[in-house]
């Protein structure tokens, strides 16, 4: 099995709350992850995984000191203090990892991927690379370079999509601070196809948090754009991440924009 998880940043960290972190939650994520792997092995088989998480408390409140009417400013110093406060958090994710016989290892998008012409440049070749050794790429957000505007912020948003896209999991998953992607009554939308993404766009709006990234709508634009199937779901719920990395898709909604 191949799967690809995000981990949403409010998942891992009280984003009202700079550095702060849900040490109870980052335990359970690297619990059930290992559960997820423990099951697999069992049947036989091997759970290969690639993890991604968000800024949560840390990258997003230090990027947004940096940004002013949508630009960066100041970056000679705040490039480097939004990556620190990304490896920070990208260390406490690894180290809880490794506390349960995960061999997570760091992948640090600033220094390799790029915009280019509204697109992502991103060399996969090490993260296929370490998949194939048995490792698990931990993938951030991250503050990149791009070439029309300076910088931008790559998102574990943009990161699921395309890692996706060029990698073909068996299954790609968004863990989430909600059941799902919600209709305007707050009940969960099963599924967004072609068929109801008119709609469903109309009532999806970036997080009211301190998100710099885009919120839902980036997640489930993104999953458009690129053709790509996705599960979002809650994971703050216990066991949904274990239930999510072995193929339960009825916990949240599926995205499904095949090309």
């Amino acid at each position: 099995m191949f799967a690809i998880l995000k981990i949403g940043g409010s998942i891992l960290c009280n984003k009202d709350i700079p550095y702060s972190v849900k040490w109870d939650n980052l335990e359970r994520v690297a619990m059930e992850i290992r559960k997820a792997m423990d099951h697999y092995l069992d049947r036989g088989e091997e759970l290969k995984l690639i993890l991604i998480h968000g800024g949560g408390s840390f990258g997003h409140p230090v990027a947004k000191r940096y940004m002013r009417g949508g630009k960066f400013k100041n970056m000679e110093r705040g490039f480097w203090e939004i990556q620190k406060a990304m490896r920070r958090l990208n260390t406490l994710v690894i180290d809880a990892l490794h506390e349960y016989s995960i061999p997570g290892v760091s992948i640090q998008p600033s220094s390799f991927v790029a915009f280019r012409d509204n697109k992502i440049h991103f060399d996969t070749y090490v993260i296929e690379g370490m998949l194939k050794r048995g490792l698990i790429p931990v993938v951030h957000g991250d503050v990149v370079i791009a070439d029309r505007e300076n910088y931008r912020i790559f998102s574990g948003d943009h990161a699921l999509p395309y890692l996706t896209k060029k990698l073909k999991p068996d299954i790609s998953l968004h863990a989430s601070d909600v059941d799902g992607v919600l209709d305007p009554e707050g009940r969960v939308i099963k599924s967004i196809n072609l068929g109801n993404i008119g709609e469903v766009v109309k009532y999806i709006r970036s997080s009211e948090k301190e998100d710099v990234t885009g919120g839902m709508y980036l997640k489930v634009m993104e999953a458009c754009r690129l053709g790509v199937k996705v599960l979002i779901f809650n994971g703050n719920r216990r066991d949904n991440i274990y239930r999510s990395l072995i193929g339960d898709y009825s916990i949240g909604t599926r995205i499904n924009f095949p090309l």
